[in-house]
């Protein structure tokens, strides 16, 4: 049972407060302490999106990594990009917004790294005991990090019912591919209507598995593998794929991408969830969602199946929130973490520790 740290948060913090209070609650888990010289830090989080103003301040970045230096750590934000076509679909574009909302090296002082490449496609395959997969696609750079500190910004979520560490990681540093997976059981389709026949997916497709028909190209369904390879490379939105999944099973495969991105790092990851500004929708979301409750506070676990359940009971517990959904509905957050637990990435059991 892993100790899950607390502290709440003051009504109307500031950046610099809140950055202080994740610093002293990562320092609680002794992760830090482990960092050797020249180790390779990766800070994963969230960098919003057009408009959206709820994501993690980069004062929280600043004063982290300043910490990791002083350790004489590499440290560095990782990012990767989205499988939807958007503002966030490549590295070049991701990192304009990121820059906009402030995560600049003069700010932060660290670099950002796109871990997946440059149109979301890079990525390696890991070897995992899941209950829907033996291999997971995982960002290319993953598996050459020392440690991974997640710092997620707690929404409720379409799809997973919540947004935390599970989702920051287990979505959050997948390859393209291993988005797709985690999403859809049907693979991509060419909207005939938006196809200009340009020939670019089947040039990058590395299945051989689209041809150019009468009007359109086509996928042959059999040879597709899923990659997404095709989504990053039309320019023009003509291929899409289904998001009737549901939420079960998109949550199972969430877990199981999280156990791929951790493997071989126990003992050099922390997970700290920021419940501040939490909002009904992600930050994936090009808006400005107002929060769905006064701020909480943050808590940080060496467990990410910990810190999650912990945060679902600290919200249902001061607010009575269930994210919009009951458990015991078909969009259950819980669902996520019971898998966790099932496959070994986590414990639902822990041992909360308020820090004053």
């Amino acid at each position: 049972m892993k100790k899950v740290y607390f502290k709440s948060v003051p009504k109307n913090a500031a950046a610099d407060e809140i950055a202080r209070i994740n610093l002293e609650l990562i320092l609680k888990t002794d992760v830090l302490s482990r960092v050797k010289i020249g180790n390779f830090v990766a800070i994963k989080m969230h960098f919003g999106d057009n408009g959206n103003i709820g994501h993690i301040k980069p004062e929280t970045v600043k004063i982290l990594a300043d910490e990791i230096k002083r350790l004489n750590g590499r440290p560095f934000l990782v990012e990767t990009s989205t499988l939807y076509v958007g503002a966030r679909a490549n590295a070049v574009d991701h990192l304009n917004i990121a820059y906009k909302h402030g995560f600049t090296y003069e700010r932060t002082g660290v670099p950002i790294v796109m871990a997946d490449g440059l149109l979301g496609h890079s990525h390696v395959p890991v070897s995992i005991n899941g209950s829907h997969y033996k291999e997971v696609y995982v960002a290319t750079d993953v598996p050459h990090y020392d440690f991974i500190i997640s710092l997620s910004h707690v929404t409720g979520h379409v799809i997973s019912g919540m947004g935390a560490s599970l989702k920051n990681i287990g979505m959050g540093l997948a390859a393209r591919g291993g988005k797709l997976a985690q999403h859809s059981n049907v693979n991509p389709s060419v909207v005939a209507k938006k196809c200009v026949k340009c020939g670019r997916c089947q040039t990058f497709c590395p299945a051989g598995a689209i041809s150019r028909g009468e009007d359109a190209y086509v996928i042959d369904k059999i040879k597709c593998i899923g990659c997404g390879e095709c989504i990053a490379i039309c320019k023009n939105e003509a291929i899409k794929f289904s998001w009737k999944q549901s939420s079960k099973i998109v949550q199972e495969k969430m877990a199981e991408h999280a156990l791929g991105i951790l493997k071989g790092k126990e003992g050099h990851c922390v997970f700290a969830n920021h419940m501040i500004h939490v909002t009904n929708d992600c930050d994936c979301m090009a808006k400005d969602d107002p929060a769905a409750f006064d701020d909480i506070g943050i808590a940080v676990s060496e467990d990410p199946v910990a810190v999650d359940r912990m945060t679902l009971d600290i919200c249902l517990e001061k607010h009575g929130f269930k994210f919009e959904n009951d458990p015991t509905e078909p969009l259950n957050p819980y669902m996520q973490l019971e898998h966790g637990e099932k496959i070994k990435l986590g414990s639902m059991k822990y041992e909360l520790a308020k820090v004053d």
